[in-house]
């Protein structure tokens, strides 16, 4: 029975991920580097001090990681008003969910002040009955944590919930959690490998769709 959806956040609903990989480029820049496709697709799903964590050791950094975050942070959010984007599709998915008497929530690895920002950029503040950011549990994705604690704050079993997710790691944590995970990928991570998801679908739209055909007791995609 799915009586509950988790929205992952970023290239999922908001069309972040082009701005967090200019962040990065513009922060290692300053340092004298260069980021690779390679080590941004590493990046995906994870939390900020993993992926801060991540490109220190890749690239050989001499700076603390709270320092890297701090850095890479400060240009990141100084990015995103005006420029942060919903994608195609993502207030009817999650406007659908309550009509379809559902309960919702939104699961990132993105940090509370980071979604406090976006979610007003994007005119979603309201959007969802309950919210976890990456700083509220102790692992980020592949973990569970960040969609096992959501389910609880929805007050709903993992076995009941279904997982939408942009990324391989989100998809792992959502496997983890014993949660059924659809994937929809977007252009920067369509080429990843998705064989641990239920079902890959194209859009939010198409998902949408789908999620009524299961409530309705239609037959599977």
């Amino acid at each position: 029975m799915i009586r509950a959806v988790l929205f992952d956040f970023d290239g999922l609903l908001a069309d972040s991920e082009p701005l967090q990989k200019a962040a990065w480029r513009a922060y290692l820049r300053r340092a004298g580097h260069e980021l690779s496709d390679e080590l941004i697709e590493r990046m995906f799903g994870l939390r900020l001090q993993e992926s801060a964590a991540l490109v220190r050791d890749a690239l050989g950094l001499a700076a603390p990681i709270e320092q890297i975050m701090a850095e890479r942070d400060a240009i990141f959010l100084a990015s995103l008003a005006g420029r942060l984007q919903a994608m195609p599709g993502a207030r009817a998915a999650v406007q659908a969910t309550r009509r379809l008497g559902l309960r919702s929530a939104l699961a990132t690895s993105g940090h509370r002040r980071y979604i406090a920002l976006a979610l007003q950029e994007l005119d979603l503040t309201d959007a969802f009955d309950a919210i976890v950011t990456g700083d509220m549990v102790p692992r980020g994705k592949p973990a569970p944590d960040i969609f096992l604690r959501a389910a609880a704050a929805l007050e709903v079993a993992p076995g009941d919930c279904v997982v939408v997710e942009d990324a391989p790691h989100g998809v792992a944590a959502a496997r983890a959690a014993g949660m059924q995970v659809v994937a929809i990928p977007n252009a920067l991570t369509r080429r990843l490998d998705f064989r641990q998801a239920d079902l890959v679908l194209p859009s939010l739209a198409a998902f949408h769709a789908w999620l009524a055909r299961q409530l309705s007791g239609g037959a599977h995609a």
